[in-house]
């Protein structure tokens, strides 16, 4: 009576999971979560996305995120401020990011539009701010504008890559933590500015942004389940290793990590939206569109609201 687990296979041979429950008002209703792939990915269809959404839709949502990684939910008309009430409903959102624009009037919302003059930064394998001391939970991505063709987004699952480990080098890795800095973000600030010479706006970087240390194999905080905790665009460094011996094995583990059984690839329509487990997931936003104009809209949940 308080709800209920069923698959259906439909004429593709594609297995559709539902959950039934009820909702708080006291009308069932039923989520239907479409499978991206086994590894990775999960679009929710048919979802009423009227605000408020009820505490039980939200906690399904959540379930769906924790054992999908990352979900989808198509053509949704989401104002800016349900946006930032709809991240808000997970947990804690970040503050204003420091390095990219807002939607004005909402300085939660990061605005991330580019083209041939503008071109992107995120066109490499990462795990969002890994450097910063905690780690943000989760993003939720809105598609503002899309090019006519191009722009897709993939995503990673690191527990899959954890899983594909050979047994030796998985206990080798059990003791070994990562150097998480700003990584690929240098790029940003190793040029020349007005009177600042390039070396000095590192050094402020650096001062600003800092470090973290992580373990190489790491474990989450709600399933519990052991993942790879590494990407390489903020990973600089094997803690005890030589300077050598640290590039060889970011370099073993980024081709280890690269694997199309581990991803899912999502062509964007205007008004998708993609919410993903930041802890275990690494993304790779494809730069293939220039010189057209792609626009995304992103809020950060910094921490998980069931933690």
């Amino acid at each position: 009576p308080d709800g209920g687990f069923f698959v259906a296979v439909n004429a593709s041979r594609s297995v559709l999971f539902c959950v039934i429950t009820v909702s708080d008002r006291g009308r069932g209703y039923v989520m239907k979560i479409a499978k991206c792939t086994p590894a990775i990915g999960a679009e929710l269809l048919d979802l009423d996305m009227s605000f408020p959404l009820s505490p039980a839709i939200i906690n399904d949502i959540h379930a769906a995120l924790m054992q999908s990684l990352v979900i989808f939910i198509r053509d949704t008309s989401l104002t800016p401020a349900a946006h930032l009430e709809f991240a808000g409903a997970f947990g804690q959102l970040d503050t204003p990011h420091p390095h990219y624009p807002h939607v004005e009037g909402h300085d939660q919302i990061v605005v991330l539009e580019n083209d041939k003059d503008n071109p992107p930064d995120t066109n490499s394998w990462h795990t969002d701010l890994t450097f910063k001391r905690e780690q943000p939970f989760a993003s939720v991505l809105v598609a503002r504008t899309v090019p006519p063709m191009g722009g897709d987004t993939l995503w990673s699952s690191c527990y899959a890559a954890y899983d594909r480990l050979p047994n030796g080098l998985r206990r080798d890795l059990a003791d070994l933590n990562a150097v998480h800095d700003f990584g690929d973000f240098r790029n940003d600030f190793a040029s020349d500015n007005g009177n600042m010479l390039a070396a000095q706006r590192l050094d402020v970087a650096v001062s600003r942004f800092g470090h973290a240390v992580r373990p190489l194999i790491d474990f989450h905080p709600v399933t519990g389940r052991p993942f790879l905790n590494f990407n390489e665009a903020f990973v600089t460094h094997i803690v005890g290793l030589t300077a050598n011996e640290s590039n060889s094995l970011r370099m073993v583990l980024a081709n280890h990590m690269n694997r199309p059984e581990d991803q899912v690839r999502w062509h964007w329509r205007e008004g998708d939206l993609a919410m993903w487990d930041n802890r275990v997931t690494m993304h790779y936003a494809v730069a293939d569109y220039m010189p057209a104009y792609r626009c995304m809209n992103r809020v950060t949940v910094v921490a998980d609201g069931r933690v």
